[in-house]
């Protein structure tokens, strides 16, 4: 390239956008044409819903549910502080019990059922004395109680992949279990074979999550708001939240009206929400106007109910 043939390559590169003048852009917005307006999260819309109290559970805190698989009614499993074994039943849409099975889950929060096992979240950081490390993570219990697994949440150390708050059944790709792992704030969506992480996606930042349930194209989850200058069941608002279940993206907030039941985990039978009170709120006072026969001792109007839930 001579002389000539230079100046008239540069005079061609000078004349475009990336060498020369920048093209003229609205006061504001950036190379890709956005602007902070642009860039603001619309708010998330939210709705009102009511409760039902339906039945009692078996005395215990009865901190998981999700329903039968087969529509026989609800599973609810137990949450124990002491490291005794914890129960699953399989209760009547009436609260009849039809069938029991023990699990070696220890402080049970949240449950779900597929593929003919019970699987149940161990908390076992918050029972009385517990081992270093804590019994955490998930078990796999057929029905007849025979322990099938127990493994750990991904992403942590081999024997303490944090506690668990919630699970959920997804029926597809031949079964996918949902998670909602403390230490990651995530739900995590695992292969329940080769316990293999497919997709997870950030919890909402809220005051208190729990427990989780698959519906559809959507997944529900439980949290709350404490009035920090009212402790206990008084200063309380229970709630879900409404994901999309692919993207992730949080559709709607569900807050519950004044006198509502406390809710500790949530399940989607024929197209309709149920919820469950364990009646053990942390850092609530028990009440003693709110003992139940049988029931430890609790904190809450609807502790051991099964409660219907009516979106308004």
């Amino acid at each position: 390239m001579d002389k000539r043939q230079f100046l008239t390559a540069a005079a061609g590169l000078a004349a475009t956008p990336a060498f020369g003048q920048a093209q003229m852009k609205k006061p504001g917005t950036d190379d890709l044409g956005r602007t902070l307006s642009s860039m603001k999260s619309k708010p998330i819309p939210r709705r009102k819903a009511k409760t039902t109290k339906l039945f009692l559970t078996p005395p215990s805190w009865p901190n998981a549910i999700t329903a039968d698989p087969g529509g026989k009614g609800f599973w609810v499993q137990q949450q124990r502080h002491d490291r005794g074994p914890e129960t699953a039943w399989l209760l009547d849409r009436k609260g009849k019990v039809l069938k029991s099975v023990v699990t070696k889950c220890e402080d049970c929060s949240g449950m779900a059922v597929g593929n003919g096992f019970i699987w149940s979240g161990a908390n076992g950081a918050s029972v009385h004395n517990p081992p270093n490390p804590p019994v955490e993570g998930v078990f796999q219990t057929d029905m007849n109680g025979k322990t099938i697994s127990a493994r750990q949440i991904p992403f942590g150390p081999k024997d303490n992949g944090g506690s668990c708050h919630g699970l959920a059944w997804e029926n597809t790709d031949g079964g996918r279990l949902w998670i909602q792992s403390n230490r990651l704030e995530a739900l995590v969506r695992m292969n329940p074979v080769t316990w293999e992480c497919d997709w997870m996606f950030p919890a909402a930042h809220v005051d208190r999550l729990h427990g989780i349930e698959v519906d559809g194209n959507v997944i529900w989850q439980v949290y709350g708001t404490q009035d920090p200058k009212v402790p206990g069941y008084e200063g309380y608002t229970p709630g879900l939240i409404k994901y999309d279940i692919k993207s992730g993206k949080v559709l709607e907030f569900v807050d519950f009206v004044p006198g509502s039941c406390d809710m500790h985990d949530v399940a989607v039978m024929d197209g309709q929400l149920y919820g469950v009170d364990a009646g053990e709120h942390p850092g609530w006072p028990i009440n003693e106007k709110f003992a139940q026969a049988g029931f430890p001792e609790l904190n809450s109007p609807s502790g051991g109910y099964v409660f219907k839930i009516d979106v308004i």
